[in-house]
């Protein structure tokens, strides 16, 4: 049997390689991301990788609006989603946001959040920033039942239809047995 102290050095270092983008990471902006995790049967319930997606963000065409997001999501079944975009222009903005990971066993989680930013023109807030944070039994179970075995895809859009964002981003994934949406 494995002791807890060798189990909790075997997770740092793999959180230190998935940080580090050795054995997981984002790569292209809107790219796929895969990672694995590979356990024995009746492993013990701590995994020794996670999900964890971090871009920045920017848009073409004269937009004026950027950003960044940050998604973690872990084998006990927290998940944390935070960004913040801000629109330096005249005109205002609606944003959308989607991220979806796509389990080994075909269960995929929708992380998805939207709001406004507004410019010049238009009173209010330049800013629109998300921080969600929770813990879901069904993400643990999806880690578990896939022996940590991930696909990750995330889309943003500026005045985009929040639905068709989502649709296509999971279409991106693949094949989905179960859909799960949380929304931040």
């Amino acid at each position: 049997m494995v002791s807890i102290l060798k189990r909790r050095v075997a997770t740092g270092f793999a959180a230190a390689l998935v940080a580090a983008g050795t054995v997981a990471g984002p790569t292209a902006a809107g790219a796929a991301t895969p990672g694995t995790a590979n356990l024995a049967p009746d492993s013990p319930s701590i995994l020794p990788t996670q999900v964890i997606i971090n871009k920045n963000v920017t848009f073409g065409g004269g937009v004026p609006v950027g950003g960044w997001y940050s998604l973690s999501v872990f084998p006990s079944g927290s998940y944390s989603y935070s960004g913040h975009m801000h629109d330096s222009g005249a005109p205002s903005y609606d944003f959308a946001g989607v991220c979806v990971v796509r389990f080994g066993n075909g269960t995929a989680f929708v992380f998805q959040t939207s709001g406004r930013m507004h410019g010049t023109f238009e009173s209010g807030s330049r800013d629109y920033n998300w921080n969600r944070s929770a813990s879901r039994q069904s993400i643990r179970d999806a880690f578990r039942d896939s022996n940590g075995a991930w696909k990750a895809r995330c889309s943003n859009r500026v005045n985009l239809n929040v639905g068709a964002l989502v649709d296509s981003t999971v279409q991106a994934v693949g094949y989905a047995a179960k859909v799960i949406a949380i929304v931040a």
